[in-house]
């Protein structure tokens, strides 16, 4: 670990063992490491750098197709991610609680806006699949927003998706009465809103 001024730098490595070819299984030959740079959530207002000695190898069955291979760790970083998988967590926790923007999140990680949004997309994605999440949801509100500072490009001409959204928020209140709002679901455009929402407020599901 090397704590500089203004960046924390941590020097990682797994554990060193037997490793079997992803493709067929037949124990792999070490070719030696190369070192990638992963940035990381920060510490404290720290900004943090991991520096991954990422293990590489050959595999030794020459019928295989595989051929070469390096270590893949989900736990720390999705393939030929940028973000630690810790920091991509970290940088929806801002904007989920914080209300900090993409662009804000990427200014505290010192990368790029794509960068942040590539790492934390998935997650996202994921996240809206999983219907587990309206478990125990009793009261909505619904609510419009409009982004000013989004384009009303489609995504695939250079925009970053619709300006209007229609959001879903958990208003179901905790045994001690209170609630703690959150977004269960963002939908493009404003027809639910206008057409469900209108005049709603509050009302139990």
């Amino acid at each position: 670990m090397d704590r500089g001024e203004d960046l924390l730098t941590v020097t990682v490595e797994s554990t060193p063992g037997p490793v079997g070819c992803p493709a067929c299984g037949v124990v792999a030959e070490s070719l030696g490491r190369r070192t990638v740079r992963l940035v990381d959530a920060p510490c404290f207002t720290t900004p943090v750098v991991l520096l991954w000695r990422k293990r590489r190898y050959r595999c030794r069955e020459d019928a295989c197709a595989m051929v070469t291979f390096t270590e893949q760790e989900p736990d720390l970083v999705r393939p030929r991610g940028l973000l630690t998988t810790r920091a991509a967590r970290w940088a929806i926790t801002q904007i989920r609680r914080e209300h900090a923007s993409v662009q804000g999140t990427a200014r505290q990680l010192g990368v790029r806006w794509r960068t942040v949004w590539s790492a934390i997309k998935p997650i996202l994605a994921a996240a809206a699949e999983d219907e587990t999440r309206f478990a125990g949801v009793s009261t909505l509100g619904v609510d419009e927003h409009v982004w000013h500072h989004v384009s009303t490009k489609a995504p695939e001409e250079g925009g970053r998706g619709p300006k209007e959204l229609t959001g879903m928020v958990d208003l179901t209140a905790d045994e001690n009465g209170q609630d703690a709002p959150m977004v269960c679901q963002a939908l493009p455009g404003r027809a639910c809103a206008r057409g469900v929402g209108r005049g709603l407020g509050r009302r139990s599901a």
